[in-house]
């Protein structure tokens, strides 16, 4: 061997070595803690290698991740409606060059899901005062009401969502939970869209204030209706 061939024999092992010190690998675990909603699922990433200035990006198959990219190895998965499997994908990023990749097979707790609905409440929510069908937009406004039938507790509250193109708008202000009547009636005013929806929470459910796929009925969302606009 001559003198060059050992160096660089000698350096090679070096090289590897520093490749599979930069190397990031990853592995997604899902859990649901008792507190969540029965459809939604926390999915963590679990990361060697460096971490400095990773960027991670999830996916779903038909559910949704929120959030879809962020600094941290986290996001929380909520099943699609009438769905109980899902995949979440998971891909990492440093700068614009993708330097891992991992998948995992998500399903709904079938225990958990019995307990919820032996557990639900018999409430039921309908809208009685439609708004129309419009595209929608920060200048529109149109009123809506309905009315809350069943067994309320102190504290529910209606929560209304307006949908313009493919995402749930809370309405009519980020922070508005409208107070139920003693007759079981709610009302407010709207920005318009092309359907409507009414969801009655629980005390201490903070719901986001733009949705792709509605919360679903569970321990904290106890009824929900959706409509169609009405005629302008």
């Amino acid at each position: 061997m001559t003198r060059a061939s050992a160096i660089a024999a000698g350096l090679a092992p070096l090289a590897l070595a520093a490749c599979g010190g930069d190397a990031v690998r990853v592995r997604l675990h899902a859990r649901t803690p008792a507190e969540l909603e029965v459809r939604r699922v926390e999915v963590q990433a679990q990361v060697a290698g460096p971490v400095d200035g990773l960027r991670y990006r999830w996916y779903s198959v038909a559910g949704e991740t929120e959030p879809q990219e962020s600094d941290r190895p986290e996001t929380l998965f909520t099943f699609a409606e009438g769905s109980t499997r899902d995949r979440v994908t998971v891909e990492v990023w440093r700068a614009r060059r993708r330097v891992a990749r991992h998948e995992l097979d998500v399903r709904m707790d079938e225990a958990r899901m019995r307990e919820a609905a032996a557990a639900a409440p018999q409430v039921d929510v309908v809208i009685t005062r439609v708004p129309p069908f419009e595209p929608g937009g920060p200048e529109t406004r149109a009123d809506v009401a309905g009315r809350v039938v069943g067994r309320v507790r102190p504290g529910d509250r209606v929560v209304v969502f307006a949908r313009a193109g493919e995402v749930w708008y809370i309405q009519p202000l980020p922070d508005t939970r409208l107070a139920i009547g003693p007759d079981g009636r709610w009302s407010s005013w709207t920005h318009t869209g092309t359907s409507y929806a009414a969801l009655v929470i629980r005390p201490g459910f903070e719901p986001l204030t733009r949705y792709d796929v509605l919360p679903a009925v569970g321990p904290q969302v106890v009824a929900r209706t959706i409509v169609n606009g009405g005629p302008p």
